[in-house]
């Protein structure tokens, strides 16, 4: 039952992964990518809806609507959102997004085990300052605020995972 629209959530995922690899990623390859796996992310999301409807059209369309009504108003929107997000990437050529920096600490991204005073810079004394990098942060810009692409983008994927469960669970609107 619903293979086809688990097939999407199970791509949605795997673009989710590779989005969030790349916007950790200190070191740009492929400077587009991040652009990119959104792009494919948001897609790919966006059918999960798309094929279910497809694949269980009378039962989609008494269920769906009360399903999504009983989202918090935060959820709806967001759902709306990203939607809107994936027809300016479709139809306009890239989603509501600008991109700054922030400099992070070397020693979480090493783990534990590098985390020494050998991965900083020694000053006058006893004191070691850590080394940092600089790493890319995305934002949609909304008219309710900016928000981080990666949580945004989580928090999607994990209402159409949501979706989709309930769906199968078969639970009745």
């Amino acid at each position: 039952m619903i293979a086809a629209t688990q097939r999407k959530l199970s791509e949605s995922q795997f673009f989710f992964r590779h989005l969030l690899k790349e916007g950790q990623d200190s070191a740009r390859k492929v400077p587009e990518a991040f652009g990119f796996y959104l792009s494919a992310f948001l897609s790919a999301a966006r059918s999960v809806t798309f094929t279910l409807q497809h694949e269980e059209t009378a039962k989609y369309a008494a269920w769906f609507d009360t399903w999504f009504g009983r989202l918090s108003e935060e959820d709806q929107d967001l759902f709306r959102f990203l939607k809107d997000q994936r027809n300016k990437v479709q139809k306009r050529g890239g989603a509501d997004v600008i991109t700054g920096s922030e400099y992070v600490t070397i020693s979480p991204l090493l783990g534990e085990h590098l985390a020494h005073t050998a991965h900083g810079f020694p000053s006058f004394g006893d004191d070691w300052f850590p080394t940092q990098v600089e790493i890319p942060v995305h934002s949609f810009q909304s008219s309710r605020g900016d928000q981080d692409v990666i949580s945004a983008c989580k928090r999607y994927l994990d209402l159409l995972e949501r979706l989709v469960n309930d769906f199968l669970a078969n639970k009745e609107p």
